[in-house]
């Protein structure tokens, strides 16, 4: 009974001793993963924050996460107590991709600090076929072991907007999961193939946020894992594949001993799996009697065209734009090529799609520009541009046509064989002249034979000028490099400098009586000197790190050890001066000898 008492005084003491301490977090992953291997990254934050803030690249797929643990250790060594807190976040990610990858730094933040882990390199290596297939058995065995049935506290189900419609006509399939057990992430999800369908994903939010919905007079919570706009490519009766999804539960164990309840109990975790059943859809084909310009397209959609120029010269070019704007699939249509005049020279359209998907289907325009170059002068028609649809709404096709254009092309410069063109813009077109030239008349500019610009007087000068241009430029770029390199050296040689006079503030609040301020002063003495002559920023310093850093510059262990001890000391008596093992004058000697004898160490 009094051990018990001891600890839960202890464990009152911990919120007070935490508060104030600086915000660190993180990061840990393997170095390199085989394709198709799972493995965990895993955040550790010294507060209590929301989730890190991290941006994965393609190559990983996260599985699960996520998983949140915290721990909190107490210390009780010859008399002093410490403390110390950590939040665990833990993602399960699969490689998909080979390569060598970086995940930028994680952000997290609290009472308006924020931190930062360093960025974690991972190397993807290609998996062997021999070790994907034992990896395949083992997971399959596994499988028939570990994994149980959800039944009815765990369900997933693929919801479809509508189960009757056109070939073309779009639909939204969305992937949800029900559950009443407490699930601590993803194993696993198999996603269907939507097979006969062409689809496209409308963007979620990465974490699944559950809510709680009621299911037949049951209460879930519900989340959706993805949704989808897809579109039928073919008529009849179409089938989409099941969903699948492996979760981990994280169950509470009841244990008779009382401090199990007391420290948060004991938890087990199993693997449930569930999948949903078979969908299908019922695609009617389009009506008979489609017009001729039609070409697949299915929705709603507005048509508009224009011309940059209707007057021009023969051989200069003029752009046609052609916009299709509304909503249906739009990834899909094949625009109809417009007719053109023969005496007009036509490129491949450059194409700009701007199509937004979303739950009510795929919206937004698609921009053809065709660039025209009349080869001779006269007056011309550019007939309508004609594209039709078909309407599932009204269930009937709709042809459109905009206005035509008059282009009035007058007589130009030289040939028609003058022009090359490089591309399909009219910015990439460029006259080069006539294949027969005229001869010259007038002033030419002509120059007595043998007279060379090589060792003229304008050569040089001209020599002179890019020589002396040169100089210069080194010159100044010599100045910036040796102006970065003293900024570092300077910032180096000035540590000790800067650390004595931080000292003097702790030894002024000493004198004063305020040995928490004098001890919140050495600290910022100590860590401010080691980032100074270490030349790296202050934030990356942790008492984990620090001691590898000072033993690649040759520091004595002894020398290390007295240096964290010291840095424990000043963390612990600045929360709790009272509690504190050593005297503060005692605290302030031993941080001057230790920065003097840093400073003779480190060159």
């Amino acid at each position: 009974m009094i051990r018990f008492w001891i600890i839960a005084m202890q464990l009152l003491i911990i919120p007070i001793t935490m508060v104030g301490q600086d915000l660190n977090i993180t990061g840990e992953a393997p170095n390199v993963v085989k394709v198709g291997e799972r493995f965990r990254l895993v955040y550790k934050v010294d507060a209590k924050t929301d989730a890190p803030h991290i941006e994965l690249p393609d190559a990983f797929t996260v599985l699960s996460g996520p998983g949140i643990s915290q721990s909190t250790s107490i210390q009780i060594i010859n008399g002093r107590q410490s403390t110390s807190f950590n939040l665990t976040f833990t993602y399960v990610l699969v490689a998909d991709k080979e390569g060598k990858y970086t995940i930028p730094a994680a952000k997290v933040e609290k009472d308006g600090n924020t931190a930062q882990s360093r960025p974690i390199t991972i190397e993807v290596l290609k998996a062997d076929a021999g070790q994907q297939q034992s990896q395949s058995k083992s997971s399959q065995q596994a499988e028939k072991q570990d994994v149980r049935s959800g039944g009815s506290d765990f369900f997933v189900r693929v919801h479809i907007s509508r189960n009757n419609i056109y070939q073309g006509e779009h639909l939204v399939a969305t992937l949800k999961l029900y559950t009443k057990l407490s699930l601590a992430g993803f194993e696993d999800i198999k996603f269907p193939s939507f097979s006969g369908f062409f689809n496209q994903e409308i963007e979620t939010p990465q974490q699944i946020s559950l809510q709680r919905e009621n299911v037949n007079g049951q209460i879930y919570q519900t989340g959706v894992i993805k949704k989808y706009v897809l579109f039928p490519q073919r008529s009849g009766k179409l089938t989409i594949d099941p969903f699948e999804v492996e979760a981990v539960v994280r169950e509470r164990v009841r244990s008779n001993d009382p401090f199990d309840d007391f420290f948060g109990g004991r938890y087990r975790r199993y693997t449930i799996k569930d999948e949903s059943p078979q969908t299908t859809v019922t695609v009617k084909p389009l009506p008979a009697g489609a017009p001729a310009s039609f070409s697949g397209a299915v929705g709603n959609f507005n048509l508009e065209t224009s011309v940059d120029k209707t007057s021009l010269k023969a051989n200069e070019s003029l752009t046609l734009t052609v916009k299709l704007t509304g909503e249906g699939n739009l990834k899909l249509v094949e625009m109809p090529k417009p007719e053109f005049p023969g005496d007009f020279e036509v490129y491949d359209p450059k194409i700009k799609p701007a199509i937004r998907v979303t739950p009510s289907g795929a919206r937004g325009s698609i921009t053809y520009e065709y660039l025209l170059i009349p080869r001779h002068e006269g007056r011309f028609e550019l007939d309508p541009v004609s594209f039709s649809y078909f309407n599932p709404a009204t269930r009937a096709y709709k042809s459109l046509s905009d206005q035509s254009f008059t282009i009035d092309v007058e007589e130009g410069d030289g040939s028609a064989s003058g022009v090359v063109v490089s591309n399909y813009t009219k910015q990439d077109v460029a006259n080069i002249g006539s294949d027969i030239r005229f001869i010259r008349s007038g002033n030419l500019g002509l120059k007595p034979m043998n007279t060379w610009f090589f060792g003229s007087s304008p050569f040089w000068l001209i020599y002179l000028l890019g020589a002396g241009l040169t100089i210069i430029v080194l010159l100044i770029r010599r100045k910036k490099i040796r102006e970065n390199a003293d900024q570092l050296r300077m910032r180096t040689k000035k540590a000790s400098k800067v650390s004595k006079k931080r000292l003097r503030a702790a030894a002024k609040e000493l004198r004063a009586g305020n040995d928490g301020a004098m001890y919140e002063a050495i600290l910022k003495a100590i860590w401010g000197y080691l980032a100074d002559k270490l030349a790296i920023d202050a934030a990356s310093l942790t008492r984990d790190n620090v001691g590898d850093l000072l033993h690649e510059k040759s520091v004595p262990d002894e020398l290390v050890e007295k240096l964290i001890r010291l840095l424990d000391d000043c963390e612990f008596a600045r929360y709790a001066p009272a509690a504190a093992q050593t005297d503060s004058k005692t605290v302030y000697n031993n941080a001057a000898e230790i920065i003097g004898k840093l400073e003779k160490q480190i060159k």
